[in-house]
């Protein structure tokens, strides 16, 4: 029987870079003007994932951003912040400009600690949204920025991976304000934010086989009430959304990336009843499995005068 899923899964490494890269910022570290990443980076044509955060800010253009299937308008201002682990697709006017940044989490974290990054709106949750549209004077602070990136990327004069470091923190305080003024964001404390965190790397590590919402708040150490109190105040939702929520985006990216049968895509997901996971399916997705499955066909196959590209 077949088993494949369709989209590869990317590191820095696989990019071309114009600057030679040196082995410490082979894996860990890149920019670029998007139009120069575009033209030498031609060999995607099918959805992928990374295992590295992706900052994308659009300077000029046109086009399409599938993230997870969902879909997004690219044009001047739209700025995308991917985390490792989602699908993207691109369908992009060749006219289409801006800036790249690749980073992977232990290169941030050289200079932060870990809480830095959980405390950014836009990377608290697997629930932040992944785009931005930002206005003209903002999109004019955060090129100002991305052009110190890579003024000292380019030149590798003396500790420049710090002041690197420091410019991207620079793009992450910014970011968090555009960001805070244009989403709803509640004030919430550090360790609130780290509880959640907790919670959704247990939901992603465990969630095809631990359904009962009783082992996450034992493996948290706290109580079934304080766990739906987090979700609540953070996140407006139920941990058992939220279970939920990770189970159908696995089961989406499946059946749209792979040809597995939806029979087995249940049995992927520990589901001992196929016709309940139809069932609860449907219930979040207002499809069955099957017809998701064809209502993406073009996502999957359809080839395009676009660019597919990372």
């Amino acid at each position: 029987m077949k088993n494949t899923c369709k989209f590869p899964v990317f590191n820095i490494s696989n990019f071309k870079d114009y600057n030679n890269c040196v082995v410490d910022f082979e894996s860990n570290f890149y920019v670029r003007k998007f139009r120069d990443h575009l033209k030498e980076n031609c060999f995607l044509e099918k959805p992928h994932g990374h295992d590295f955060y992706l900052i994308l800010i659009i300077t000029k253009g046109s086009g399409v951003h599938y993230i997870d299937s969902t879909k997004y308008n690219v044009q001047p201002g739209a700025m995308f912040i991917i985390s490792p682990g989602q699908i993207h697709k691109w369908e992009l006017a060749k006219d289409t400009d801006g800036y790249v940044l690749f980073f992977t989490k232990k290169y941030f974290l050289l200079d932060f600690n870990s809480e830095r990054l959980t405390n950014l709106p836009f990377l608290q949750s697997t629930f932040s949204q992944p785009c931005i549209l930002l206005e003209t004077k903002e999109v004019v602070q955060i090129i100002s920025v991305f052009n110190k990136v890579e003024e000292e990327y380019s030149g590798r004069n003396l500790n420049y991976h710090e002041l690197i470091r420091i410019y991207l923190n620079e793009i992450f305080i910014k970011l968090a304000r555009f960001y805070s003024e244009k989403h709803s964001v509640k004030s919430v404390y550090n360790y609130e934010l780290i509880q959640l965190n907790k919670f959704e790397t247990l939901i992603d590590k465990y969630y095809k086989y631990h359904k009962p919402l009783s082992f996450y708040a034992a493996e948290m150490s706290i109580s079934l009430k304080q766990l739906s109190y987090l979700c609540k105040k953070v996140l407006d939702k139920k941990p058992s959304e939220m279970l939920t929520d990770r189970l159908i985006l696995e089961a989406k990216r499946l059946i749209i990336h792979s040809d597995l049968s939806i029979t087995t895509i249940s049995d992927n997901l520990n589901f001992n009843d196929n016709s309940y996971f139809a069932r609860m399916f449907k219930k979040v997705c207002n499809q069955t499995p099957d017809q998701y499955r064809n209502s993406y066909s073009y996502f999957i196959f359809n080839d395009t005068n676009g660019r597919l590209l990372a």
